[in-house]
């Protein structure tokens, strides 16, 4: 049986984390959370190995960026879920795909699949 991506979904919306989650779940990836905040997820990789990440831009008090420069630091494959059309990023994580919110189960796993190509 093929070992599939684990994968972090950062995203402090509960709904949509477990939206996102359970539609990974069903194309065959291991989920690593979902988590709400930043905090949250550095404590979760420190405790599981993860091979790439979705991080909401907009998190509740926070942004995830501070944890996208870890994750492109660390060489880990991830992209920004966002549901702002005009959401800018800093020069630095320009080039990295911002998925669109809502986003729906297919157009997600193809996301995943891209990321995926960027794995070791």
């Amino acid at each position: 049986m093929e070992v599939r991506a684990r994968i972090l979904i950062v995203e402090d919306e509960w709904l949509i984390a477990e939206d996102h989650a359970a539609s990974l779940r069903e194309a065959g990836y291991v989920v690593v959370g979902p988590v709400p905040s930043v905090k949250q997820a550095l404590q979760a990789m420190e405790n599981q190995e993860i091979d790439l990440a979705l991080l909401d831009i907009q998190l509740w008090k926070e942004t995830s960026l501070p944890l996208a420069e870890h994750l492109k630091a660390n060489g880990v494959p991830f992209a920004f879920l966002s549901g702002y059309s005009d959401q800018k990023l800093p020069p630095d994580l320009s080039d990295r795909e911002v998925i669109p919110k809502p986003v729906d189960a297919a157009f997600l796993a193809e996301a995943v699949a891209r990321l995926c190509k960027h794995t070791g």
